[in-house]
């Protein structure tokens, strides 16, 4: 059934048809006779202007038919109309058109633009009963009508193979519904690309993607999207563009594919809530009583200004260590962050909802040349909340470095800094992971390091330890634990300060994001921020904290002005790529913990290796292939096993105020970190190898499946460069770097920020380089640590 607007616009069509067919008689009409014959009978232009106006009358009076199924034709009398408008300007712009009409008392200047007025408004009403007809028929929420006709056509060749169980448009519906569910600053670059991938054809005088069909649309992205950027055909710029416009293409397509439970039992998954053995789990480990926690947002907030003691920008893992030892010492504590509060009551196996509620921009954040995924929690309880809450003690070799007088000179205190990582351990609850609910995908990985007797000491295989106690393996840990076994800063901490100190001791406003820091001289007076709704208010504080984490920080700092070109620089990570393994038999790997091993070689080669699984949407975003390959590859999805390999990396990255969000993360590997990532896949796959896969897969640009160990090795030779290979992160570290001298360091050993006595800056943004292992407790111990120095701070203005 058509919509009202729909039935509008056959209306206005069928209108359209009929004036047209008079101006066919209108053109013919004073050529067959008349005062004006000997005029028009002169005029070449006669029988095409009929020509012309007849078929956009056709064109109108077949489209108003039925406008849903024939929406083409109604573009093209648009079209034509538009052609009509430059042909009739380039007219008067460089014709002789001052002469009157023969016969009419009227210049051919005042003809043209009536003509052109006329097709103007033509034009208008088109456009704007098109539109209306469009988003009447898909009832879209966020992307325009052209939008989703492209991702539909992108899904229906992208997800190929047999079985498919959702439609292309049910699909790009299901990516509209995710895209409006959340606020964000870069979604609008989904839009962007979709509206690119639509028009991209033309560049090669083939019509829009949406109007290709199926086959040859296949083959156009084939030939433009991927061998023409695997064989380098292409400028490297526009190359890049071509890559980034086809990953986030297929990932939108992913999405919107593999979060729908209808497809689960394609590729062999079983929800937690569905599996067989849940409820014995459950009875055994039940969830615990969880503290409440009260949080204020925007309507509880009432006039321009909010006055606390310690403000603290953030709440994840240094904000809520730093927030617990402060109130600790008699203080209040202002807490602003700019993610919402989702109570643990919330949470739900829905990944793209959990997506959409709990990650910055929806976990679609970028590095300026989108080839580096940097994932961050965006929510109260920050990261901690969509960890995998793995907790290593920081080498003792990179807190040597760091402190290292010839480099940066961090100036900690060793002897107080490892007090704090054990204080901080009891504090979170960091426990060895038992062995009844991990990875069970876990146990090739094992087996293989053990065959190859790689766990001989010094070298490590271990269970990790996790703040996470009783887990279920529900698999659940990046999108929130529903069952409260993950101990975060929402669980745990920001609960138990309100518990014993009073809501008035910690005060926390969600949805608040802190946009600029407002000063006088050296003291910081206070945080403009905007809330969800809008509006601007002031937070001050004696005392303000910066911990945001590493890139929200540095964008605060440079928005503000603060220590000059020093912030953002130093930027490092814990850069990761997956290499996944098939097996014969059924794995079922999503079930149980995600992360629960690790082999760290010594001495260090520079990368260690964990075990690591998701859900479906979330591995199919980094599972390797493209088109059927891809597609088969999820049919496999219940016989695989995964591993991530992390190298930390060079401090080669930056954070910038830059781009059209204001908010860039400049980063290039170095070819010294791509060859330690490369040693760390190549070894991977030999463990999943000898522990009898059938083979091996990493995550390149172009497929390629490796079933000896000799073919692991052309690894090297396929990764030229980073766009040969999906990396990622969820580990930035850097970018405000602590340091004893003034002229290297945004602070100071006191984490006390250079210039300023009242602002201190206290999360991994001060890391002096990356740790190489999750920074989790780092960052936690660093915040204890920092603590004292904050707490004893007094502004007496």
């Amino acid at each position: 059934m058509h919509t009202p607007q729909e039935r509008r616009l056959s209306v206005l069509l069928r209108i359209l048809a009929f004036v047209f067919g008079l101006a066919v008689l209108g053109y013919l009409l004073p050529a067959l006779g008349g005062p004006l014959q000997s005029f028009y009978v002169n005029l070449p232009f006669v029988t095409n202007s009929v020509v012309k106006i007849g078929v956009l009358a056709l064109l109108a009076f077949f489209a108003s038919a039925d406008v849903r199924e024939y929406r083409l034709l109604v573009v093209l009398v648009i079209w034509g109309h538009v052609i009509s408008e430059v042909a009739t300007a380039c007219v008067l712009l460089w014709g002789n058109t001052a002469d009157p009409v023969p016969g009419l008392d009227v210049p051919i200047t005042t003809v043209l633009v009536g003509s052109m007025v006329l097709d103007g408004l033509i034009i208008l009403l088109l456009i704007w009963f098109y539109r209306s007809a469009e988003r009447a028929c898909y009832n879209l929420k966020y992307l325009s009508p052209m939008q989703f006709r492209s991702l539909t056509a992108i899904a229906e060749v992208v997800i190929a193979g047999e079985g498919e169980v959702l439609s292309p448009e049910q699909v790009a519906r299901n990516v509209d519904t995710y895209l409006d569910s959340f606020r964000g600053k870069t979604k609008w670059q989904m839009k962007l690309v979709l509206s690119g991938m639509q028009i991209y054809p033309l560049l090669s005088l083939k019509p829009p993607l949406s109007y290709i069909n199926a086959s040859d649309r296949l083959a156009f992205i084939r030939k433009r999207f991927y061998q023409d950027v695997t064989l380098r055909l292409i400028p490297p710029v526009w190359r890049m563009i071509t890559q980034v416009m086809i990953r986030i293409s297929k990932q939108l397509s992913y999405l919107g594919y593999y979060n729908d439970p209808d497809t689960f039992a394609s590729v062999g998954y079983t929800r937690f809530s569905e599996r067989e053995d849940t409820p014995r789990r459950l009875k055994e480990s039940p969830p615990p009583e969880r503290s409440s926690l009260y949080v204020r947002t925007s309507s509880d907030i009432v006039g321009e200004d909010v006055e606390g003691d310690v403000v603290i920008v953030g709440s994840g893992a240094a904000a809520s260590v730093l927030a617990h030892e402060v109130v600790k010492s008699g203080r209040r504590v202002l807490m602003v962050e700019r993610g919402d509060f989702v109570d643990p009551s919330q949470f739900s196996e829905n990944e793209v909802d959990m997506l959409s509620r709990l990650y910055a921009d929806g976990a679609l954040q970028l590095s300026s040349d989108f080839r580096f995924q940097v994932l961050q929690g965006s929510c109260v309880g920050g990261t901690t909340v969509v960890n995998n809450a793995v907790c290593f003690d920081p080498p003792t070799e990179v807190i040597d470095r760091w402190n290292d007088p010839a480099t940066l000179d961090a100036g900690l205190d060793d002897k107080r800094f490892f007090q704090s990582l054990i204080d901080v351990r009891a504090m979170v609850g960091v426990e060895p992971q038992d062995h009844r609910n991990l990875n069970k995908g876990a146990k090739f990985f094992t087996d293989g390091i053990a065959r190859l007797n790689l766990q001989k000491s010094p070298s490590k295989m271990d269970v990790v330890e996790a703040n996470i106690h009783g887990c279920l393996g529900c698999g659940y840990c990046n999108i929130g634990c529903p069952y409260g076994k993950k101990l975060s800063m929402l669980d745990t901490v920001l609960p138990a300060i309100q518990k014993k100190h009073g809501r008035d001791a910690l005060t926390i406003i969600a949805g608040c994001e802190a946009e600029k820091l407002k000063g006088n001289g050296r003291t910081i007076t206070s945080v403009i921020c905007r809330l969800a709704d809008g509006r601007r208010i002031d937070v001050r504080g004696k005392t303000i904290v910066v911990a945001a984490g590493a890139v929200s920080s540095s964008i605060l700092l440079l928005r503000s002005g603060i220590c000059g070109k020093k912030v953002g620089k130093h930027l490092s990570f814990n850069m990761g790529s997956p290499i996944t393994a098939v097996f014969k038999e059924p794995v079922r790997s999503y079930d149980g913990l995600q992360i629960s091993h690790y082999l760290r070689l010594s001495p260090s080669r520079g990368y260690i290796i964990e075990t690591w699984f998701n859900p479906p949407v979330a591995q199919a975003l980094t599972m390797p292939g493209w088109f059927e390959d891809h597609y088969n590859n999820m049919r496999r999805y219940e016989r695989m096993s995964c591993t991530g390999v992390l190298v930390g990396t060079e401090s080669n990255g930056e954070v910038r105020r830059a781009g059209l969000t204001g908010r860039e993360v400049r980063y290039k590997p170095t070819r010294n970190d791509l060859d330690k990532l490369m040693e760390g896949l190549i070894l991977s796959g030999e463990i999943f190898l000898e522990a009898g896969a059938e083979c091996v897969i990493p995550n390149t640009f172009t497929y390629h499946e490796c079933h000896t160990k000799s073919d692991l090795q052309k690894i090297r030779e396929w990764v030229r460069d980073s766009s040969d290979i999906t990396l990622g992160t969820g580990h930035p570290q850097g970018g405000n770097v602590m340091s004893r001298d003034p002229k290297l360091g945004v602070v100071n050993d006191e984490f006390k920020v250079y210039g300023y006595d009242n602002l201190f800056v206290c999360d991994a943004s001060v890391f002096p380089g990356s740790i190489g292992v999750n920074p989790q407790l780092t960052v936690m111990s660093l915040a204890h640590y920092a603590a004292p120095f904050v707490a004893q701070h007094r502004n007496n203005l």
